[in-house]
């Protein structure tokens, strides 16, 4: 026959393993996180050369981020990047250093390359590089892709565009 004691442990141990079991399976916990995010940026395009051979340019961009994600972690991040590629025969390469701030003033640089892809297409892979504050330590990386770009006569002039970036793939913070 159980005791009043010998069950009340029982509840106990349980409870105690559903909370463990919530921390654990939270997407707030630690360990790797899905990363779904858009940037919605204005950018300045400035060409180093131009020519039917072989095209360099370099471009600062700025923006500001929506979290897709249901966590909203990386909401209202706003955006620096600078560009640096070229254009040989019609294949675009290039790498983007952003960095990205916070509300609070912390930061993290995440690094983006592409190679050999149709010139006008942007797509990359990226990987985190450095964080501070709350995002000291953060790694993971994944791919991002221009949805959407100003052409044309959109254009406010012809060395600007505007226009929305998706990033997607996963991200870890360290366990403090």
């Amino acid at each position: 026959m159980k005791t009043k004691n010998g069950r009340k442990r029982i509840v106990m141990v349980w409870a105690f393993a559903g909370i463990l079991s919530f921390i654990m399976l939270s997407p707030n916990s630690y360990g790797e996180q899905p990363i779904d995010l858009t940037d919605y940026f204005y950018a300045t395009v400035t060409p180093l050369l131009t020519s039917p051979e072989l095209t360099i340019f370099h471009s600062e961009v700025k923006g500001v981020i929506q979290d897709n994600s249901g966590n909203k972690i990386f909401d209202n991040l706003t955006s620096y990047c600078l560009r640096s590629g070229k254009v040989i025969a019609g294949k675009m390469s290039y790498t983007t250093y952003s960095k990205f701030t916070d509300h609070e003033g912390d930061f993290f640089i995440t690094e983006a390359t592409a190679d050999g892809l149709p010139a006008g297409v942007f797509e990359a892979t990226w990987k985190f590089l450095q964080g501070t504050g709350k995002w000291k330590g953060i790694k993971g990386g994944g791919t991002s892709k221009t949805i959407f770009m100003t052409r044309g006569r959109q254009q406010i002039n012809p060395t600007t565009f505007q226009g929305s970036l998706r990033m997607t793939g996963t991200y870890e913070l360290p366990k403090k």
